[in-house]
């Protein structure tokens, strides 16, 4: 079972594998850094910074997975054919690339939870 999808359809998946990825980390980050100063005065809200991070982390791994798809879709012609084919495979290595770093960008800034939280406390 095959989960490519015809060339026409790549203008948006392209747009989703360098812009959802990229989206999901710029949006943990400032998620993050904005929530920063309230859990520490709140308390106990550190479920939300857990939510989103793996909600975001779910948007990141989407993208990539679509990157997966894309190099799949063109791995029968060279990345220098010329080729749509040989376009998705170039794009899908890239997604990849690009997608995995955003999703490493965004674990590492959710690991940051329960340091930031022990720097809070007095």
């Amino acid at each position: 079972m095959s989960i490519a999808v015809p060339v026409r359809h790549r203008g948006l998946r392209v747009a989703w594998v360098f812009g959802g990825s990229t989206a999901a980390w710029m949006a943990h980050l400032f998620f993050a850094s904005s929530f920063v100063r309230y859990s520490c005065n709140a308390g106990g809200v550190d479920w939300a910074q857990y939510l989103v991070t793996a909600f975001c982390a779910l948007a990141a791994l989407h993208a990539t997975w679509v990157a997966v798809g894309l190099y799949r879709e063109g791995r029968t012609d060279a990345e220098d054919a010329g080729t749509p084919r040989g376009a998705n495979n170039f794009i899908g290595v890239v997604g990849i690339i690009v997608g995995l770093t955003n999703l490493l960008l965004i674990l590492a800034e959710g690991s940051f939870v329960g340091l930031i939280h022990q720097a809070c406390r007095p």
